[in-house]
């Protein structure tokens, strides 16, 4: 998954249960070192019924670089999980522009990916997910106590593990408020690069900031600037 996106993997704030789903809204402030890029917003709502949908858009510029993307995803909520029915992620700007998509086909028992125009085939598996769909599975793991989730992602044709881990907590400091934070990682084979989140328990663990390094060195940041929980809405898709 390209780095840009990558660093939102856990960024966003939603409560699951056995009988509703909080939509919400969030927006984050993007930085390269301590340069700002610009902002990234996530949109959890109820389409219709018991189907939803899950947008993220940013669009982040500095000097000449410039990178904007658009991706969704379409799920339906079945038996207190989230099943995904179609991905898409559009991206534009400095570089190669790419268009990827999904079809999650149930019926058909297949998985069908396109990603730059080309196109390949996977027999159905409910634990493969893509890119944002992982986001939503996290929290309901890390609100079950889960201490090491780790997932099955479709990405760019390719089906790729991804683990978490716990390394501790932490009181931090966003927007001039003070937060109790545990903090989780990205499991790798090596310590070139390293991811790290700061969640809020309190908040239904609702993701204040990011830290990628590589080397060493801090190289992408991200912060929460704000958050709106909508009311509640039943399964059934009655209010």
């Amino acid at each position: 998954m390209p780095i840009i996106v990558a660093i939102f993997i856990a960024f966003f704030s939603q409560m699951l249960c056995a009988s509703e789903i909080q939509e919400f809204t969030a927006e984050y402030e993007i930085l390269y070192g301590d340069i700002s890029l610009g902002k990234a917003h996530y949109r959890f709502s109820n389409s219709q019924g018991d189907h939803y949908r899950f947008d993220f858009s940013s669009e982040l510029r500095f000097l000449i670089f410039s990178d904007v993307r658009v991706v969704k995803s379409e799920l339906t909520y079945e038996d207190a999980h989230l099943v995904t029915r179609y991905y898409s992620h559009d991206r534009k700007g400095t570089g190669r522009d790419y268009f990827e998509e999904i079809l999650f086909d149930r019926s058909e028992n297949l998985i069908r990916s396109t990603y730059q125009g080309e196109s390949i085939e996977f027999v159905y598996e409910k634990d493969i997910v893509d890119g944002l769909t992982v986001q939503l599975l996290l929290m309901l793991d890390l609100q079950k106590g889960n201490l090491q989730p780790s997932y099955k992602i479709l990405d760019a044709n390719r089906i790729r593990e991804r683990e978490f881990r716990f390394v501790g907590e932490e009181s931090i400091t966003i927007q001039s408020s003070d937060y109790h934070s545990v903090i989780y990682e990205v499991v790798r084979d090596n310590n070139r690069r390293k991811t790290q989140m700061w969640f809020s328990p309190e908040r239904n663990y609702l993701p204040l900031q990011m830290v990628h390094y590589s080397r060493g060195k801090k190289k992408f940041n991200a912060h929460l600037l704000n958050y709106h929980e909508s009311d509640s809405v039943d399964s059934s898709g009655k209010d």
